[in-house]
């Protein structure tokens, strides 16, 4: 299944396609066919402030309240949390499979959600763990982590 982005013009009766020569050609394979549209919104790309907040902060609070202390074990507590609360259905073939938390990989709302959910249950489930805010950061000052 091919997806298209578009802008729906302002009166609602018009698509503003991307690129309209790839859909006019896309679809022409399906002449005279009946075929099934969907339409949704766009998700919103999240912004790095999100992932340094994420890999600098968040990722590094935990792991100092369960007794890790080295940069390098970062990624491995990464890993679990991801493979906990990002958890995907197995593929057909049985293997195991996570989102991605990369910038391309996630939308804005779910980075958000998944953030919200790691602290909450970092919080109540690790004996003195407290998780900064980002407004008790300066998130300019933190360097993007990458883990994925």
């Amino acid at each position: 299944m091919a997806q298209f982005v578009a802008v729906v013009s302002e009166d609602g009766k018009r698509f503003h396609f991307d690129s309209p020569e790839q859909f006019r050609a896309y679809v022409a394979k399906y002449a005279a066919s009946e075929v099934v549209v969907s339409v949704k919104k766009r998700p919103r790309r999240q912004g790095t402030q999100q992932l340094r907040y994420l890999r600098g902060v968040v990722i590094p609070d935990i792991a100092h309240a369960c007794g890790y202390t080295d940069p390098d074990d970062y990624q491995t507590v990464y890993e679990g949390l991801m493979w906990k609360f990002a958890r995907l259905p197995d593929g057909p073939f049985g293997e195991p499979r996570r989102e991605s938390a990369s910038k391309d990989s996630m939308s804005m709302e779910r980075m958000k959600d998944l953030i919200d959910e790691l602290i909450t249950y970092a919080e109540t489930s690790i004996p003195n763990c407290r998780i900064r805010r980002p407004e008790e950061v300066d998130l300019d000052d933190i360097a993007d982590q990458e883990f994925d």
